[in-house]
């Protein structure tokens, strides 16, 4: 504090040099006024926008016209979503043969569209590539007596409606962004049929795992005793939960940043960012609300009971919600620079679920994770710089992945940033392990029984909650006046507080900001005055930063002081057993399913056609190297539909699967199967002359796949 105080002393007094002179503090101030017109008119405007998208019940950011299909209003158990077709842009076309795209938004404060609010976007992305593109959307206002178990049993009805429209097509490709990754998941979930691939972006699906020192929000119901605080805010909002709280929370993870960065860039740039600000405010201030039963069950079955990784997550009517009911392949999309969806959560549900990479192969699962190392959590799905990339790169791998053989993986990207081969991003799949996965950020036991106390507190508190107090709220509900006091809390005035229509006051900068727009001179960057407000808005930020390292360093220090202790531990019966049960840790099944894996690679390892050796043969050079080129995988499929041009996809994954589970199990086992092929009449010339079609297709390869290649062919040949 005192170095800090120190540099702000020596900022004012040594900062502007003895040349600074009348005339630039006059060009200083001059810019200064224009400059807060400006910006003053962007405040304006950002609040006379929040206040017209939260009077539409429907409101929507998408940057993408579209028709409604479905309303889930209708519904026999009504739910605020629906379902509508992206209409592509005039000169895009789309094939309604081509694999559909469904594309879902998180609610989780705002409103919808977010996935579509950009030309470069997912959408944008599965638009460009010509695939019908389908959205799920909701309204601002949840219907009255909707719970959560409505939505996740309605919403397969929008799943079932998209493949109906479809019968031709490969199945449908799934997209889940932060919070609508668990319906997406709990919709493949019921109906596994329905789907292709599932991609979900930035989504928590094993909430308590994390790391500590890092990414403190996991602790948040913990130090407010659980669940109950979500039930005193939904009665003193008249039965609403405001989504107001939930961006606030999302907002102070980072004060420097909401306090005083994001408004000061905004100033500091007010010639060119302007619109980009307002772009992104025009959502971020679109709120919304729950129903009180909405956020409770999703916050004591996903966040502080963290049931979903269980395997025994189960709805009031019997509906069993376990990921590895799921058939389909899942893509995970996380962030090493994600704050509110780290990659410990958003892909440490793998290892809960299975015990290593040989069960996933053993149960025919194929999991591909994508590791950012430096975008935030929304950048996920809303970046350029990702809209460009990682989901152009999903896109165009999609086909690929659903072929893929069953097990685990990283996608890799291979194309350096802001370059492109031939129109197409290159990577490739590496084969992982569980242990890479937990390398990620994963729970010791420890951790995971002081988040099992919690939960066991958090149960005893809300059931005391609702016998006590919560009664007082029913005898005294206002929903009117519940519904205008909604309009005072923080988040909404500081909108709302610009608006014209509330604050006549903000009229003046329209005009102010229309004439300093017509006579506007920038200060130049060399000005000293202007330099001292930079190192002034550095030490600011510099402050608000250590101000939230040390909060969050106290935050974690008085999770784990207080629900690690053995006292508070042993009085919630916590502190002998296991504090969580994951299937990867209860296996019952497991020798069972090992012996059926085993005679299912026996029954493939003899070879019966050539399309089965060819594939045999890569597979012997992916066994090896670990790892797979994603355009390699095409011109194989290629390849082998000249073979056999009768075949399905489906029956291409088939062998595929096959013939990587016998090589991985027993490559010379493998190796001695496919020479005892080639050896019959006819089959080896036939299968020289496709491997040499697909090197001559491929190009040049690296040295080390040359030289394993030359290593198989040998063998073949000796």
């Amino acid at each position: 504090m005192n170095q800090n105080l120190m540099l702000g002393m020596n900022l004012l007094q040594n900062k502007i040099p003895l040349t600074a002179n009348a005339k630039q503090f006059q060009e200083y101030m001059l810019d200064f006024m224009q400059r807060s017109s400006l910006f003053m008119d962007v405040m304006r405007k950002r609040g006379n926008e929040m206040l017209n998208m939260t009077k539409d019940n429907s409101s929507t950011v998408l940057n993408f016209k579209f028709e409604k299909l479905m309303d889930g209003s209708n519904f026999e158990r009504p739910i605020n979503y629906w379902l509508a077709r992206i209409l592509p842009p005039e000169g895009v076309l789309t094939d309604n043969n081509k694999r559909p795209y469904l594309i879902q938004d998180p609610r989780a404060g705002q409103g919808p569209g977010i996935g579509g609010f950009k030309k470069d976007s997912e959408i944008g992305a599965a638009l460009k590539n010509g695939h019908p593109v389908y959205f799920v959307g909701f309204n601002a206002t949840p219907l009255d007596g909707q719970t959560y178990e409505d939505i996740i049993k309605g919403q397969v009805k929008f799943y079932e409606k998209v493949a109906e429209l479809h019968p031709n097509s490969p199945k449908m490709c799934a997209m889940g962004n932060c919070a609508a990754g668990y319906l997406t998941m709990f919709s493949a979930m019921q109906r596994p049929d329905l789907f292709g691939p599932i991609m979900i972006a930035g989504s928590p699906l094993s909430y308590w795992n994390g790391e500590r020192g890092r990414y403190p929000m996991r602790y948040a119901g913990g130090l407010i005793g659980g669940s109950w605080i979500n039930s005193l805010l939904g009665d003193l909002g008249g039965g609403k939960f405001d989504g107001t709280y939930l961006v606030l929370n999302f907002d102070l993870l980072n004060p420097a940043n909401f306090l005083w960065s994001k408004q000061y860039d905004l100033y500091a740039n007010i010639d060119k960012e302007s619109e980009r600000y307002l772009q992104f405010e025009k959502w971020w201030g679109d709120f919304i609300q729950f129903n009180t039963p909405e956020i409770k069950w999703l916050v004591d079955k996903l966040f502080v009971g963290n049931e979903l990784t269980s395997g025994k997550l189960t709805t009031e009517d019997g509906i069993k919600l376990d990921l590895r009911a799921i058939t389909s392949p899942i893509i995970t999309f996380v962030s090493d620079g994600d704050n509110i969806s780290p990659p410990a959560q958003s892909a440490g549900w793998i290892a809960d679920m299975y015990k290593d990479e040989q069960e996933i192969q053993a149960r025919g699962k194929t999991i591909v994770y994508c590791l950012n190392h430096k975008v935030g959590h929304l950048a996920i799905f809303t970046a350029t710089k990702v809209g460009k990339r990682e989901d152009e790169l999903f896109v165009e791998n999609m086909d690929s992945i659903d072929i893929l053989a069953p097990g685990l993986y990283e996608l890799v990207i291979d194309t350096p940033e802001g370059e492109e081969v031939s129109g197409k991003l290159r990577s490739h799949y590496e084969a992982r392990t569980i242990a890479d996965i937990k390398a990620l950020g994963y729970n010791s036991i420890e951790d995971d029984r002081a988040f099992a106390t919690v939960a066991k507190a958090s149960e005893a508190l809300s059931y005391m909650y609702d016998k006590l107090v919560h009664p007082w709220f029913n005898i005294y509900n206002n929903p009117e006046a519940a519904n205008r006091l909604k309009n005072f809390r923080p988040l909404r005035l500081s909108y709302t507080l610009f608006a014209d229509s509330i604050n006549p006051w903000m009229k003046f900068f329209e005009d102010a900001a229309a004439k300093a727009e017509q006579k506007r001179v920038p200060v130049d960057e060399n000005n000293p005055f202007w330099q001292m407000q930079q190192e002034g808005s550095k030490f600011i930020t510099e402050y608000l930063q250590n101000f939230a390292n040390f909060r969050d360093s106290i935050r974690e220090q008085m999770f784990f002081n207080v629900w690690s202790n053995p006292l508070v531990q042993k009085f919630w019966g916590t502190d002998t057993g296991v504090p969580r049960y994951t299937p990867s840790m209860t296996q019952f099944d497991r020798d069972e399913l090992m012996k059926n894996y085993q005679a299912e690679i026996k029954r493939n390892l003899p070879l019966k056609n050539k399309v089965e050796a060819l594939f045999r043969f890569i597979a012997l050079i992916q066994v090896q190297r670990n790892k797979m080129q994603e355009f390699v995988i095409r011109i194989l499929i290629h390849k082998a539909r000249e073979l056999e041009p009768k075949w399905s996809d489906r029956d291409f994954h088939e062998v595929i699967k096959a013939q990587a589970m016998v090589v991985r199990n027993d490559p010379d086992a493998a190796l001695i199967a496919l020479k005892s092929f080639v050896d019959k009449a006819n089959n080896a010339a036939e299968l020289s002359a496709a491997v040499r079609d697909v090197i001559d297709k491929i190009g040049d390869l690296p040295t080390e796949v040359m030289d394993i290649a030359r290593s198989i062919a040998a063998k073949l040949s000796g």
